[in-house]
């Protein structure tokens, strides 16, 4: 590729790059710890931890672990729930897209009245809401294990909004069995997408395109 391919491409990147912005701080826990995130048991605010929230640590690649398992020394009684506050005030003009992978695993029997997870927005209000900033959750309530990744867009309702959280929570069951279940947590982006910029893949095809016929006529005029 020509030096002036080379360029463009390079520049296009940057503005694809730059067009986004992660709204949620060491959403990949990076930092190996819970910085920039709360851990509630039973409502009360980083309390001793006893095993209920743990930083899984694969070689520097690390995400966070929520566990009922009273056989453990738990403390939580009914939920343990990690928060991170959210400022949305930057998404002028944006489309927001949130996406996370969890994995929910344990030794419970699965039932309706199991250990069970579910994440939500919690908006300035203290209500429970969904993508669609509507009363509701990302994920509803479940005790079915299983593992996944949440992707989707959410409503323009959301935008520029102030003092809201993002909780994954975790809570125990009445069944003999409930006493051992974990949910992991990892991947979590807020990602600002403009709406108001030209599409960097057009702009670039469009540029490289130029570039191609610039350099092609340049060859043939050296040729002749």
């Amino acid at each position: 590729m020509k030096t002036a391919a080379k360029i463009l491409t390079t520049m296009c990147l940057l503005i694809a790059t730059s067009a986004q912005a992660n709204l949620i701080a060491n959403g990949g826990f990076q930092t190996c710890n819970f910085s920039d995130w709360d851990t509630y048991t039973d409502g009360g605010v980083n309390t001793v931890r006893n095993g209920d929230f743990n930083i899984i640590n694969n070689a520097g690649e690390c995400q966070a672990e929520i566990n009922i398992d009273f056989t453990d020394g738990a403390t939580a009684f009914t939920a343990n729930t990690l928060s991170t506050d959210l400022d949305l005030t930057a998404a002028t003009n944006s489309q927001l897209w949130l996406s996370f992978d969890w994995d929910f695993s344990g030794f419970d029997n699965e039932s309706g009245d199991a250990d069970w997870f579910f994440v939500n927005f919690i908006n300035d209000l203290g209500e429970m809401v969904g993508a669609d900033g509507e009363l509701g959750f990302l994920i509803d309530p479940t005790s079915a294990y299983g593992a996944g990744t949440f992707s989707m867009m959410l409503d323009s309702s959301i935008n520029n909004q102030a003092g809201w959280f993002l909780d994954f929570n975790l809570e125990g069951g009445v069944t003999g069995d409930s006493f051992s279940s974990t949910l992991l947590i990892d991947n979590i982006t807020l990602t600002a997408i403009p709406t108001d910029v030209p599409t960097p893949p057009l702009t670039a095809l469009l540029l490289l395109g130029t570039a191609a016929l610039f350099t092609r006529r340049s060859q043939s005029i050296r040729t002749h």
